[in-house]
């Protein structure tokens, strides 16, 4: 729930009273007390500017702290929920501990060290080979990662992590780390709204498992809200594929009356 929150502070910089996280989470109003919990342990990570508005003040995302983040670890109980959800399968190669012989290890998808939680939403159950090729894949790109992490929009973070890996093949996984989001597969694609050229390719590794990259084969400049120029480039769209579908029912049944 910390990284649904950052996100959406990142969405409203003019910032957002507690009942409107609540609201935009789709949480109960008796789930209140561990949405504080939450919105508390975003200080953790950043810098949290609380606003004056009454009886209702609103809280804007600062600036990312730059000390060392406190960890702790992984309760057993937190660990066994999130081995239960995997079902006995790797969530990132789905190779099987009982096909296979894979032991699996919780894993935080977002690492600590760059502001990752405990949350369940954060933890997911790895075989070895995929939990270490995953830690030499983040350390290579920990310099680009804390560069493009600093943008608040989705499309962005996920350009410019293309800019900086230019003419090369960037992992998947690191796109929907970068993006933080469940779609970001749509995301990705949206960028070519913008004329940008990008290559996708799946690859089946040694081991049976299937795995797919992006490659930034051109781009152009940014507008000046690129989520935004994309969500009216498809309200646009939308809008000329209902005109035309309109004009085609019309001149269907024009034709058919001239017929009979």
């Amino acid at each position: 729930m910390v990284g649904k929150i950052v996100e959406l502070l990142r969405q409203h910089p003019e910032g957002l009273t507690s009942g409107e996280i609540r609201e935009k989470l789709c949480l109960a109003a008796h789930e209140q007390s561990q949405l504080d919990r939450r919105r508390r342990d975003v200080r953790k990570w950043y810098h949290v500017i609380v606003v004056p508005n009454g009886s209702n003040p609103r809280y804007r995302l600062g600036e990312k702290r730059t000390e060392s983040v406190s960890r702790t670890g992984i309760n057993g109980r937190l660990r066994a929920t999130v081995l239960h959800a995997a079902r006995g399968r790797c969530q990132m190669c789905g190779r099987s501990v009982a096909a296979d012989g894979v032991k699996l290890q919780v894993d935080h998808k977002i690492p600590q060290a760059w502001g990752g939680t405990n949350d369940l939403e954060n933890l997911w159950a790895l075989c070895e080979e995929c939990n270490h090729g995953k830690k030499d894949l983040f350390a290579s790109q920990v310099d680009n990662v804390k560069i493009v992490m600093k943008h608040s929009s989705v499309h962005v973070r996920i350009g410019e992590l293309l800019k900086l890996n230019f003419g090369t093949w960037v992992p998947s996984q690191l796109i929907e780390f970068v993006a933080n989001r469940d779609d970001w597969k749509k995301r990705t694609r949206e960028l070519r709204y913008l004329g940008w050229k990008i290559g996708a390719k799946r690859q089946k590794q040694p081991n049976g498992r299937v795995t797919s990259s992006y490659m930034l084969e051109k781009f152009g400049e940014w507008p000046s809200d690129p989520s935004g120029w994309i969500q009216q480039f498809e309200r646009d769209r939308a809008k000329r594929n209902r005109t035309r579908d309109s004009s085609d029912d019309q001149s269907h049944g024009s034709s058919h009356h001239a017929a009979t």
